[in-house]
């Protein structure tokens, strides 16, 4: 059953809009009344289905206490009664899976006894809308030294998305490492994770979830769920994988990432997750009001053991935005320590990201003492920017990676290299990827 493991926030802010929509569309007669058939119908919902029952009993408790108090008085409409629900719900538990959210047009849906046709153009626009998100994938792309990118920010349903996800995948199948970003990642299916992570594996049967949930009259149903025994195309069984993580990386995308490491299968680079580890199922509620109630647990099953309120702790911590470019050196020198025959490729393009990282910058005054000729060479001073021109033709930008080493704009073949003695120019030097230098002194 799909919904058993969906572990997403995503549905926050499609509440939140589907609130305000329905909102406007005004509900008028929105009485205490309605309010105690909600939180009566929520407490049976939690009795039935939430993982901890101790907390069920105070979460009951303190609901019934508050609208006694006439605490929810205050909330004149749905949608404020519905986020003051939230506030509690999450003050209580700790649990940053529930959701209490206002929509009729849903409960209503879920009410019905849907005819077929109906149910098909109902999967049909739900297709279209996930196909205009690409299905969560934002890009794949190939990084300086032959390191893949890839970018994904929730996990859609495999049996919509697995061709676009391969697709993805054989793009960044001639790589050398993969840096895989969940910085912005709010989860989703669980089942997405699993695909993408048995393109790491070969001739592997392991597993890499166990999770149990609970059924109506708290029946309780314990699944595994293992790498796939089959991908489509070329597994990426052998490079280097690098997560980037955020504390907006939640539920789905932390389990991807938690089980990898904990298969030490990759290297997690970022910041602590936001630490939310249960399967969520959404339950209607009367009133057009509907809950994301937590009514499972998974566990990791190499360490018996889950996130749920600590997060997953990256290997190499560093700010979110630093993640990107701290993987990317981290591949390259991993990949130098590997192959001999690479470092003068890696050497050329270390210096690239460690500047894009850290911006290098040259006093305009020093910039504006390298201008002058250089044989059929000229450096330009303009506008605080350095420019090369040769033979009196076409100029391009210089941009600093060190105060005197300049990479040519549109061109990746060599580097302008200045050089002095005794804080005196001398000339420059044209610096190729291969090692060869040519020298032209200052006229």
């Amino acid at each position: 059953m799909k919904h058993l493991i969906i572990l997403a926030v995503l549905s926050f802010s499609i509440s939140l809009y589907s609130q305000k929509e329905s909102t406007n569309k005004g509900e008028t007669n929105f009485t205490d009344l309605h309010k105690k058939q909600i939180i009566d119908s929520l407490n049976k919902k939690l009795e039935e289905f939430y993982i901890r029952p101790n907390i069920t009993l105070v979460i009951k408790k303190k609901l019934s206490e508050n609208y006694k108090k006439g605490l929810y008085k205050n909330a004149l409409n749905p949608t404020e009664f519905a986020l003051k629900l939230n506030t509690d719900l999450l003050e209580i538990s700790k649990d940053l899976h529930f959701r209490v959210m206002y929509d009729p047009q849903w409960t209503e849906s879920q009410q019905k006894n849907t005819d077929a046709e109906t149910q098909k153009k109902i999967k049909a626009q739900q297709l279209t809308d996930a196909k205009k998100k690409n299905f969560g994938f934002q890009q794949a792309r190939i990084l300086e030294g032959n390191i893949g990118y890839l970018e994904f920010n929730y996990f859609e349903d495999p049996a919509i998305a697995s061709e676009t996800a391969a697709a993805m995948m054989q793009v960044l199948n001639n790589t050398e490492a993969l840096i895989i970003d969940l910085r912005k990642n709010n989860g989703g299916v669980m089942e997405m994770g699993q695909f993408i992570s048995s393109y790491f594996f070969s001739d592997k049967e392991l597993p890499l979830y166990k999770y149990y949930y609970y059924e109506k009259d708290r029946k309780k149903i314990e699944r595994e769920m293992w790498l796939l025994p089959s991908v489509p195309g070329k597994r990426l069984d052998s490079i280097d994988i690098y997560i980037l993580t955020s504390g907006a990386t939640f539920s789905a995308a932390e389990w991807m990432s938690y089980s990898l490491q904990n298969l030490k299968r990759v290297t997690i680079v970022g910041e602590k997750t936001a630490g939310g580890a249960h399967p969520i199922d959404r339950k209607v509620l009367p009133n057009g009001f509907s809950v994301n109630i937590p009514f499972g647990e998974i566990k990791d099953p190499v360490t018996n053991l889950d996130f749920e309120g600590k997060g997953v702790q990256p290997d190499v911590l560093c700010k979110s935005e630093e993640a990107i470019n701290t993987s990317h050196l981290l591949a390259l020198q991993k990949l130098m320590s590997k192959n001999k025959d690479s470092l003068n490729d890696i050497k050329w393009v270390i210096p690239i990201i460690k500047n894009r990282q850290n911006p290098i910058n040259v006093d305009p005054l020093l910039l504006k003492s390298y201008q002058g000729k250089y044989g059929k060479a000229e450096l330009i001073y303009e506008t605080n920017n350095l420019y090369y021109k040769w033979n009196n033709r076409t100029s391009f930008l210089l941009t600093p990676l060190e105060q005197d080493l300049f990479m040519v704009d549109g061109i990746d073949t060599f580097r302008i290299k200045i050089i002095s003695e005794e804080k005196s120019i001398k000339g420059i030097k044209r610096i190729y990827e291969d090692g060869q230098e040519i020298f032209y002194s200052k006229d």
